[in-house]
């Protein structure tokens, strides 16, 4: 193709060699403005439409405008380069773009000139690229940079990531300086072929005469750059050839691509990265302008004419490039084999089919498949690097050096031949190399990791390298929870959180046929802070319910182990569909299995799960009895993790009983004492600061300590938010957040929580606390006066009597025959006195003015006793409407003076409402 000059004002635009020069030096400008700008100014004076612009630089791709006009903004701010110019992109709404410019076009009719060399030797052209190179503009630039700056620069990756491509398209660059040359090594053995194939690249008349020596003869005095391609399957002859060359050819400057680094003296690597790949959670126009996308979509279009990246298929398009690591042969034949798969089939099982579709380049065997591609690097590896490849696939995510050895060999004794393999394997780049907090971490490509698991299923050493994967899970989980209590917490996620994908490998070869039933068993007990804090409630369940199973078949049901996993199931339960009979069931084995075998904490721990159901289901003081009995009588050195929690549910459910200060008193020690480290398998009982801090605001906020309870909640969520801890993030919103928002009267705030109770509650499939999101929500809307949307009837079921009853405190509205039935029919508890107001106010409405009246009078007197100075100033509020002026000063004045807290708090305003001589 002939070149072309576009030339405006000091601006010079060369659009075949990708290039915007101000002045005549090289103005920063990516590839697609630059395809934006060559169009605007081939139309220069003309208003370009803007879906011209898309189909012309993001062909096949659906995209936003918005991302056309971050291109447009970076065209503005390089044509500010050129201060003196009267140059603009005009913007016309609704149209599209029109450069204003006064622009010349002058087109060479001749290739771009190349450098000369003499008459001896007279390189052969370059191969034309057919494709166009996409998302590795950088590394080309890189590629160029570092020629310029040294004499031996190797390109280094696995097969199909593209090093030719980048190679090629740097010399395209450099040709206009120098004379360049393109060696394929792929089909030459030995140093003579290597010398043969470069004679006739360079069309040198060397006849039969194509030794080393006399090759390296003829090159002496030129200058140019030597691209040798392909040179992993004869790695030490093409370092000999390089070094031979460097050392007696002083103006030759060789690029290399490799599978792993030549290893010469002076030697800069550039080692290629997959394509980045876009999130699960990317929106579609970030996934339009992604690499990895935007290679499979111009592919596919390709291959199949009728392709369009539109909005509904771009996230299937994206997880496509996330199974395929963003490798881009793997990219390419996934787009060629679309036309007869499609695209849904594409996105199940799509690695192990790939292996063997044969969709790729018939001119290039290796590249057909990427089985084919896969076998070239195999082959070239010794026997020992193919075993320990195919055992290092049995890992699910990154690991280090040493988790290697430990999978790779079966003792000790070879650990030191196993890591100078490993070391080899990521030298050839069929291990990428990825830097951690603790060095380095490793990782095979998907594409390579399911060749290699094939690879070791059928060298007979399987089972061996599965249970020691599973080994080291064990081992991996050891140190997690010895380092439990010693990390922060988000430092503790990021060393061990991404180690559940291997957990998860490891449960399904020990629980499988061949596998260790024990270690499974032990491995589901010592993952559990990492199938909570991930969210993965169902299939820990599923595991639960298997580990038991696999105790049962063992005849090891009733021990220890079994206590855990019924613990487990306890917490999943409650989370998923109430605290139901399942629940029941399970803390009821664990209370008898711990009395059997002398288990305080377990005995503890079983009590807590019983109380919390019985106060759940409204029946506080049965509550209370059970969480009075989590310590033994007379035990003596109890662990403080323990009596500390004990104490927390004391402090709970003493409250509920509605002895406030009581409760308050035992909350406020317990929140000076509290730390946040709580022992790892404390997990399943909840994080202690959390849960503690928020019951305490409650407490705080029934006895009329307003500011105190606000203050402490909100700080609580904020610090209940950074911990990977959803279940105790949502028993702190629907126990504590949402309530204590609605009764001190902020809706906003309230709905807020609810909205954020919600969400986390349907990341985790928390059935229940759904459930109490939407009530939450309901009442924050109605107390706004918002207009309501229909129950979602398939999900909300008539709350338990607990949560009714909280339900009622924020919103009177609420209650009914049967709450006050209830509460008339048991000793008065934490919300008695509301929910009497509450009647109270439904028969005044009903126009039963004396028996309203008894309802204020009963709730005042029930609050003032249980020390509820916010339902004593409700009561007294609802009372004094009813009585004359100095009546009501003498009820409210003494309401108010609990309060801590002024007119921000509608009860306190609308109690002085009342009072217009303390408001004026």
């Amino acid at each position: 193709m002939s070149e072309r000059s576009i030339r405006f004002g000091s601006f010079e635009l060369r659009p075949e060699r990708g290039q915007l020069l101000s002045g005549g030096v090289r103005v920063g400008l990516g590839s697609r403005a630059l395809a934006i700008l060559v169009l605007l100014a081939e139309r220069a004076g003309e208003v370009v439409a803007v879906q011209e612009i898309t189909d012309r630089v993001w062909p096949n791709i659906f995209v936003q405008e918005n991302n056309l006009r971050v291109h447009i903004t970076a065209i503005r701010r390089a044509l500010r380069a050129g201060a003196e110019d009267d140059i603009e992109i005009v913007n016309v709404p609704g149209r599209g773009y029109r450069l204003r410019a006064d622009v010349t076009i002058e087109a060479t009719g001749e290739q771009a000139p190349e450098a000369t060399m003499s008459a001896e030797i007279r390189p052969l052209p370059l191969p034309l690229q057919i494709n166009r190179l996409i998302g590795r503009e950088s590394c080309v630039t890189e590629v160029v940079e570092c020629i310029a700056r040294h004499r031996l620069v190797t390109i280094v990756g696995p097969g199909g990531i593209g090093k030719t491509s980048v190679a090629l398209a740097a010399l395209t660059e450099l040709r206009t300086r120098t004379a360049v040359c393109f060696v394929d090594l792929t089909n030459c053995t030995s140093l003579a072929h290597v010398a043969t194939a470069t004679a006739a690249a360079l069309q040198s008349p060397m006849g039969q005469d194509t030794t080393p020596a006399v090759l390296v003869e003829r090159l002496r005095a030129a200058e140019l750059v030597l691209l040798i391609d392909n040179c992993e399957h004869l790695i030490d002859i093409a370092a000999k050839a390089a070094e031979a060359l460097l050392h007696s050819c002083s103006r030759v400057r060789l690029l290399a691509t490799s599978r792993e680094p030549l290893r010469v003296p002076g030697e800069v690597r550039v080692h290629l990265q997959p394509l980045p790949v876009p999130g699960a959670a990317d929106a579609v126009e970030t996934i339009a302008s992604n690499p990895s996308v935007a290679l499979f979509a111009e592919r596919a279009a390709a291959a199949a004419g009728g392709f369009r990246l539109a909005e509904e298929n771009a996230r299937q398009v994206a997880a496509v490039c996330r199974s395929l690591d963003g490798l881009p042969l793997a990219l390419e034949l996934a787009a060629a084999a679309m036309p007869m798969v499609g695209l849904e089939g594409l996105s199940t099982g799509l690695v192990g089919r790939l292996s063997l579709l044969s969709f790729g380049r018939r001119t290039l065997a290796r590249h057909e498949t990427l089985e084919a591609m896969l076998d070239w690097s195999f082959e070239l590896l010794a026997p020992d690097e193919r075993l320990i490849l195919g055992c290092l696939s049995l890992f699910r995510s990154t690991f280090d050096l040493a988790a290697a050895v430990q999978v790779a060999t079966p003792n000790g004794a070879e650990d030191a031949r196993a890591a100078q393999a490993i070391l080899q394997l990521a030298a050839k780049s069929l291990l990428f190399i990825e830097p951690s907090r603790q060095g380095v971490a490793y990782r095979l490509l998907e594409t390579t990791k399911a060749y290699a698991r094939r690879k070791l299923e059928g060298s007979g050493h399987a089972e061996i390298a599965a249970r020691r994967h599973a080994e080291w899970v064990g081992m991996l989980l050891d140190r997690a929870q010895a380092d439990w209590l010693r990390m922060d917490r988000a430092a503790w996620w990021e060393r061990y959180g991404n180690a559940i994908d291997d957990v998860r490998a490891a449960l399904v070869w020990s629980l499988g046929e061949a596998g260790d039933k024990r270690l499974g068993v032990r491995l589901i007990l010592a993952s559990a802070p990492l199938w909570l804090g991930m969210s993965q409630f169902a299939e820990y369940h599923r595991w639960l319910q298997q580990a038991l199973a696999t105790l049962d078949a063992l005849g090891q049901r009733g021990g220890a182990e079994e206590i855990q996993l019924q613990v487990g199931l306890c917490v999943l339960l409650f989370n998923a569909d109430r605290p139901g009979e399942g629940f029941v069931r399970a803390a009821t084995q664990v209370l008898r299995i711990a009395k059997k075998i002398g288990d305080p904490v377990a005995r503890a721990t079983a009590l807590w799960l019983l109380s919390g159901q019985r106060g759940i289901m409204g029946d506080h003081p049965a509550s209370l009895t059970l969480a009075q009995q989590m310590l033994a009588p007379g035990s003596t050195d109890v662990d403080r993790d323990l009596q500390h929690f004990a104490q927390r549910v004391v402090a709970g459910m003493t409250f509920r009983v509605g002895r406030m200060e009581e409760a308050a008193a035992i909350g406020a020690e317990l929140v000076r004492q509290c730390s946040d480290r709580t022992a790892y398998g404390a997990v399943l009982r909840y994080d202690h600061s959390t849960i503690l801090r928020g019951n305490h605001s409650v407490t705080l906020a029934v006895q009329g300590r307003l500011d105190s309870a606000r203050a402490l909640v909100m700080e609580t969520v904020i610090d209940g938010r950074r911990l990977r801890n959803p279940s105790s993030f949502c028993y702190l919103l629907s126990s504590a957040a949402c309530p204590i928002a609605l009764w001190l009267g902020d809706d906003e705030l309230a709905r807020h929580y609810a909205d954020l109770l919600g969400c986390v509650a349907d990341e985790n499939r928390f059935t229940y606390m759904a459930e109490l999101a939407a009530w939450f929500s309901r009442i924050a809307d109605l107390r706004m006066g918002k207009p309501l949307q229909p129950f979602p009837i398939d999900r909300i079921r008539p709350p338990l009597p607990h949560d009714k009853d909280v339900f009622i405190t924020a919103c009177a509205a609420l209650c009914d025959a049967e709450a006050t039935a209830r509460a008339e029919a048991s000793a008065p508890h934490w919300a008695t006195a509301e929910i009497l107001r509450a009647d109270g106010e439904n028969r005044l409405r009903a126009g039963d003015a004396v028996a309203g009246r008894a309802q204020f009078e009963r709730a005042l007197a029930i609050a003032e006793t249980q020390g509820a100075g916010l339902w004593a100033l409700r009561a007294a509020t609802s009372l004094a409407r009813l009585v004359t002026p100095d009546a009501a000063a003498r009820i409210l004045v003494p309401a108010l003076a609990r309060i801590e807290g002024d007119e921000h708090y509608p009860d306190v305003r609308a109690a002085r409402a009342l009072l217009p001589e303390l408001t004026s």
